[in-house]
């Protein structure tokens, strides 16, 4: 008991130094932005030929904005940090809070949670594992405060008492014929129309026959379009060679949207997965490879992963330029992304219903 209070009371004073250079750093930032401002605002009025004052102004800007979302995401969780150890900075204090926890039914995840705000937790073949949150990483700066649920069940993303998360679904020819009109009218703005798949045992190429039509019948109806393809490549060749048949069936389709190379573990399958062993490495690789090739044709890839993708089977440090779409569903205790780095769309449940679609449907929301 010695050694944990010791080493307990060790990590309050380093979160003590760390909010304390974390607001110092805050300040500093405030400062120099201002000073760009002002330097640069007089350059530039001085000579209003000279657009590179107004050019190193943006620039300098962008730097600062960037580095103060990651400050607000940073402060976000100290402060649950710093909650966690004023409610157990002591044995006794711990073991009452672990055990008001399991007597009001929290599960082991989210206890492990709870007790371990900075860090990521999954659970994988019957364990545990442990991933520290990388600050290095672009990190997404949406408060846990601004996701509410709707009387339809539906996550928004609300600002200043204004919704501005964007709608969106992803189907598949698994949701039947789909009434497009009354899904626009619902209130859909984008749908990810899956372009096809490659077997997981077979490793077969398969397109989705019901794409084409559902994507007249979206566009139809004044939804953004995007697509995506589940991978099950081995290699870089294999990567392109899905990248390749998305590009052929998307000849002659307007898509407005990303497309994005679906990476997920596959679980409870009868058969072995081909990519059973396959290492982070060369799925990151695999990645690298599909997201290069759409580039090349003039669109823009993304990836699709839920928290095993992203901590898992890829090096994140690698994938920095691509925007991200995180698969993570909400429950009873969390309506908010267990995700803290930055993403452009969150899949949110798989049990959505949407007007003009039998049975439920992926519901997404969108941070453009």
């Amino acid at each position: 008991m010695y050694f944990m209070e010791n080493k307990r009371n060790s990590r309050i004073r380093k979160l003590a130094i760390y909010s304390v250079l974390m607001t110092f750093t805050s300040v500093v930032l405030l400062i120099i932005s201002l000073t760009l401002v002002i330097k640069n605002d007089h350059a530039f009025f001085s000579d209003a030929k000279d657009n590179s004052s107004l050019s190193s102004v943006s620039s300098n800007l962008s730097e600062t904005d960037t580095e103060y979302s990651r400050l607000i995401t940073a402060n976000q969780l100290l402060t649950k940090q710093n909650k966690v150890l004023k409610e157990t900075s002591t044995g006794a204090l711990f073991k009452a809070k672990l055990k008001e926890m399991a007597q009001e039914g929290f599960s082991t995840t989210q206890i492990l949670k709870y007790f371990f705000p900075d860090e990521l937790i999954l659970t994988d073949e019957g364990s545990f594992h442990f991933y520290d949150i990388n600050y290095d990483l672009k990190l997404h700066d949406h408060p846990d405060e601004s996701f509410v649920l709707n009387d339809k069940g539906e996550v928004e993303y609300v600002e200043n008492d204004a919704s501005v998360g964007i709608k969106g679904i992803d189907i598949s020819k698994y949701n039947g014929t789909i009434d497009w009109e009354k899904v626009a009218a619902d209130g859909v703005k984008f749908a990810y129309i899956r372009a096809g798949v490659r077997g997981y045992s077979s490793g077969k190429i398969v397109m989705d026959e019901t794409f084409k039509s559902n994507v007249e019948g979206a566009s139809a109806a004044g939804i953004q379009i995007g697509t995506y393809f589940f991978s099950q490549a081995l290699n870089e060749e294999e990567a392109i060679e899905e990248a390749n048949a998305v590009l052929e069936v998307l000849d002659g389709i307007n898509i407005t949207c990303p497309i994005a190379y679906d990476l997920e573990k596959v679980e409870h399958s009868d058969s072995k997965p081909r990519t059973n062993g396959l290492s982070t490495e060369q799925f990151t690789k695999n990645t690298i490879a599909f997201c290069n090739r759409i580039s090349e044709a003039g669109y823009t890839p993304m990836i699709y992963g839920n928290i095993k993708t992203y901590l898992m089977l890829l090096d994140m440090t690698q994938l920095e330029d691509y925007q991200k779409w995180f698969a993570g569903y909400i429950s009873d205790d969390s309506i908010t992304p267990y995700f803290p780095y930055e993403m452009r769309i969150w899949q949110y449940t798989s049990k959505g219903t949407v007007d003009g679609i039998d049975g439920k449907c992926d519901m997404n929301i969108a941070f453009y």
